[in-house]
């Protein structure tokens, strides 16, 4: 009697482990998906902040270049060369 009890403990045992390993396994695997679609969320987010601030730093840097060439032209100094466009 004592031998059932003790395989029918075990059998239970390892059913219930087995259950909770694959339940888990899914769990798991959500969880990296749903980790998986955020950080890639994150990753469109920096980019489009990145281009953002790209073209204010154009942006800026064309206005000072032009305060640049119009304080030169109304002291009557030389004119600065024209580069080209990187």
């Amino acid at each position: 009697m004592a031998r059932s009890a003790t395989f029918a403990l075990g059998f239970a045992a390892g059913w219930m482990v087995r259950a909770t390993v694959d339940s888990s396994r899914s769990a798991i695997v959500s969880a990296m998906a749903a980790g998986m679609a955020g950080f890639d969320r994150v990753r469109r987010f920096a980019a489009i902040e990145r281009d953002h601030l790209e073209d204010l730093v154009a942006e800026a840097r064309a206005r000072a270049e032009d305060l640049r060439k119009s304080h030169a032209r109304s002291r009557g100094g030389p004119q600065p060369v024209e580069r080209a466009a990187e």
